[in-house]
């Protein structure tokens, strides 16, 4: 076994970890800081804001934001912070590049509907389901409503136009 002095180690080894282990935490850094970046934007879009808006909302100018947002600049925590409020998202959602919104006062309307149109057939039916079949029918008939909506600018939300659907889910 060779041996080496420590002196050779300290002086030879240790830079050459050293700048390995910088690089390599660089490298990290600028992946995560490029996340960010595109999460941002990603995320200001989903919100409906414009560059602009949101520029002015956090109180920094458009081409500060749009600095921001396109990497060239970083983005302090205070900033992050002020961003996830507007956005209605977690800061850690922002930095993880996981955006979840919140849902709106009216899908949590509809989704209330939802779930009273299916517990009526349920009652109807006299029917005693699994906890996965209710939730199977609520987000099928969610779903189904969505759709019709979506497909239907016009149309009202209203879950009882699928309650055939329903009723034969649970018969």
């Amino acid at each position: 076994m060779i041996r080496y002095p420590l002196f050779w180690f300290v002086t030879n080894c240790l830079p050459e970890c050293y700048k390995k282990c910088k690089d390599e935490s660089e490298t990290d850094e600028e992946t995560t800081a490029v996340a960010i970046h595109q999460t941002l934007k990603q995320a200001r879009e989903q919100a409906g804001f414009t560059l602009e808006q949101a520029a002015e909302r956090i109180g920094i100018s458009g081409a500060s934001f749009s600095r921001m947002e396109n990497g060239l600049s970083k983005v302090t925590m205070d900033r992050l912070e002020m961003l996830a409020a507007l956005y209605e998202v977690s800061a850690s959602a922002l930095v993880e590049g996981s955006i979840v919104t919140k849902p709106s006062t009216i899908d949590i309307d509809r989704l209330k509907l939802v779930v009273e149109a299916v517990q009526q057939v349920v009652n109807d039916l006299k029917a005693q389901p699994s906890p996965e079949k209710m939730a199977l029918a609520v987000s099928e008939l969610y779903r189904l409503e969505i759709n019709h909506i979506v497909s239907n600018a016009k149309a009202d939300f209203s879950p009882s136009r699928h309650l055939g659907v329903i009723r034969a889910m649970f018969l």
